[in-house]
């Protein structure tokens, strides 16, 4: 008998639990229709470039293979004590799999031209539904206003 009221017990206790899906969970269809940009301006008057768009200040996921794995929840840039510039990407992974991705910046001046040499890739691991940070420091001081972060896949 206390076996029988044990069991019942138990069933009614797990009737009230509901099944959760596994966290972050990313709308890719929402996602990919913000990175369709317009063709940008073209060298030659009249005509459009076969490129889209790059915009500054931003992360361009560079590897088609990861296009829809990865999310960038957030974007920062701030200014160090020395003047130097921080850019700060949270990446999301939005796969059931260990991720492995690289980053690299890009930092501007006003003109826009690069104001320095590209920084060296960085490795990012991201294990299934969990987010990590990707940082990078300019070299120059009072020169960048503004970069461009480049991300890829790698193995």
């Amino acid at each position: 008998m206390r076996r029988l009221l044990a069991t019942t017990f138990g069933l009614v206790l797990l009737g009230g639990c509901t099944t959760m899906d596994p966290a972050p969970r990313c709308d890719m269809g929402r996602i990919s229709s913000q990175r369709d940009l317009v063709p940008g301006p073209a060298m030659v008057p009249g005509e459009s470039s076969p490129l889209k768009e790059m915009p500054l200040n931003s992360v361009n996921i560079t590897d088609e293979g990861i296009l829809n794995k990865l999310y960038v929840r957030t974007i920062t840039a701030r200014r160090t004590a020395t003047g130097t510039v921080e850019v700060i990407a949270q990446v999301v992974n939005c796969t059931d799999f260990p991720l492995n991705a690289e980053a690299r910046t890009q930092f501007y001046d006003a003109n826009p031209a690069p104001s320095e040499p590209v920084s060296a890739w960085k490795r990012i691991h991201l294990s299934p539904r969990t987010s990590n940070v990707y940082s990078e420091f300019s070299m120059g001081a009072q020169t960048v206003d503004g970069y461009m972060i480049e991300m890829r896949e790698t193995k």
